[in-house]
């Protein structure tokens, strides 16, 4: 072994020696939280890392471990975390309506008859949320 492996190796484990666990745990989050928001494909040039079964994952890998967090991070903190979980869950969400959603047709319309009037299609809107009820 190298005297640069040697004290490569040394370092790694003081470092392991000293780090708090749940030093190790939140940056494990961290880690969880970027891999988990570029599966939904939905990041800027993530797009070919689509892979939402990943990023149900990584929602339920933080979901876990709420509890021990709760335990070792202050309440700012706890709330940035479940912030930053709920956002994940959204963009999952538009993610799993996204890849859903039929292809659009690319069949011609047909053309009215002569003398008969166009068919109007209306589009269906989807509900808005109201604090008294949907609109």
């Amino acid at each position: 072994m190298s005297d640069q492996e040697q004290t490569a190796q040394e370092a790694a484990a003081e470092f392991m020696r000293t780090v708090p666990v749940q030093d190790v745990v939140v940056s494990m989050v961290q880690t969880v939280f970027d891999v988990g928001y570029r599966r939904t494909g939905l990041v800027g040039r993530a797009a070919d890392e689509h892979d939402l079964e990943q990023t149900r994952i990584a929602i339920e890998t933080v979901r876990a471990l709420l509890p021990v967090l709760e335990g070792v991070l202050d309440a700012p903190s706890m709330s940035t975390l479940r912030g930053a979980l709920s956002q994940l869950q959204l963009a999952y969400a538009d993610a799993m309506r996204a890849s859903q959603q039929p292809p659009p047709e690319t069949a011609p319309a047909e053309e009215p008859e002569a003398g008969q009037p166009a068919e109007k299609i209306v589009p269906e809107r989807p509900p808005i949320w109201t604090p008294g009820g949907e609109v």
